[in-house]
């Protein structure tokens, strides 16, 4: 038996024997991830590519989802939805916003220290530090149509990120039961422990055109795992970079009507390892971007442990039982010590 760590929530890494048969192939906790190791050259790993038309019910397709998370740990979408919805209207409302100044009084009414207890506007170089030592350039607007959200007074701007929202949930729904079947498991399990949507975040990123000096301090958003189940991400301009599950970077696309799924630290945990939380960042760039993500998020209170389906002697269980909200407070966190020990 071979002593190793293992992603384990709530404190320090926790040792435990791994049975020798297991795959030593677990992707490595945010803080392992290395921030600095350059993209691969373009054109050496494809991008897999999943048409979203008839999922889940095209088993074509659900093996092309299959193969995406086991070997690259990622895929695109295509076709998910209508070049004139929500998506489309919510990026224009992004322009409106971010182009207003810092001191006006659309931003400073939503801005996150000015509210309780509510989603809002996160100014530039507020954002939490995934990796020590890094600085994020990029503003953010955080929103939860469901729950506590403060809402910048402009023109159609609520309507149209709910609308935004709305889209992205429903497609999220059928990209969980996609994963689901293609992990082997019954289809709508995914989907109804994140049904609630209550600890689920759609963010708006920011990160404006700049001239940071070209340090390895200066990101866009350093190198990290998403907490929650599965992601799903909008670009409007290049800069979101993958890690692979075979250890290189590479560049997300970002073309119009694409959407980047990434998998997420809770749905590693539930299949113990076989589809692994996908590694990426946001390099630091001179020109303006944009992004939509929307986290969905495990219900509140839901205990999130490798399910039986994964786990056997070969195999055995390689993650501590967790929930959602105690794994989102720890991360955070960590990565706010990060951020305001470099500022």
């Amino acid at each position: 038996m071979v002593a190793i760590t293992v992603r384990y929530f709530g404190g320090d890494d926790k040792l435990i024997a791994r049975h020798p048969g297991f795959p030593d192939s677990t992707m490595p906790l945010t803080r392992d991830l290395n921030q600095y190791e350059a993209v691969t050259e373009s054109g050496v790993i494809s991008m897999p590519c999943v048409d979203f038309q008839h999922l889940p019910t095209d088993p074509d397709k659900i093996a092309k989802v299959r193969n995406a998370c086991a070997q690259a740990g990622f895929f695109v979408l295509e076709n998910a939805f209508e070049s004139d919805s929500s998506i489309h209207r919510t990026i224009e409302q992004m322009h409106r916003f971010f182009s207003l100044p810092d001191n006006d009084a659309v931003k400073q009414a939503v801005a996150i220290h000015n509210i309780d207890g509510k989603h809002g506007w996160t100014p530039m170089f507020g954002e939490p530090a995934y990796q020590p030592g890094t600085i994020a350039h990029m503003e953010s607007f955080g929103c939860d149509p469901d729950g506590a959200s403060a809402w910048p007074n402009l023109i159609d701007f609520e309507s149209d990120i709910r609308g935004c929202w709305e889209t992205l949930s429903n497609i999220g729904d059928t990209v969980l039961e996609s994963l689901a079947l293609a992990s082997g498991i019954e289809q709508d399990f995914f989907r109804d422990q994140c049904a609630t949507r209550e600890l689920s975040t759609m963010r708006l990123l920011h990160y404006p055109q700049n001239s940071a000096p070209n340090l390895e301090q200066n990101v866009g958003i350093a190198a990290h795992t998403d907490f929650e189940c599965m992601s799903l991400i909008l670009q409007t301009a290049p800069g979101l970079e993958l890690r692979t599950r075979s250890g290189e970077w590479i560049d997300a696309p970002a073309e119009r009507g694409q959407i980047v799924v990434l998998l997420g630290d809770m749905l590693e945990r539930w299949t113990n390892g076989k589809f692994q939380a996908t590694g990426h960042r946001v390099r630091n760039t001179e020109t303006q971007r944009m992004s939509i993500v929307m986290f969905l998020a495990v219900n509140d209170g839901v205990e999130v442990k490798p399910l039986p389906n994964f786990v056997n002697d070969d195999a055995p269980a390689q993650y501590e039982a967790t929930d959602q909200r105690r794994h989102l407070a720890a991360e955070i966190a960590q990565a706010e010590i990060y951020r305001d020990d470099t500022q």
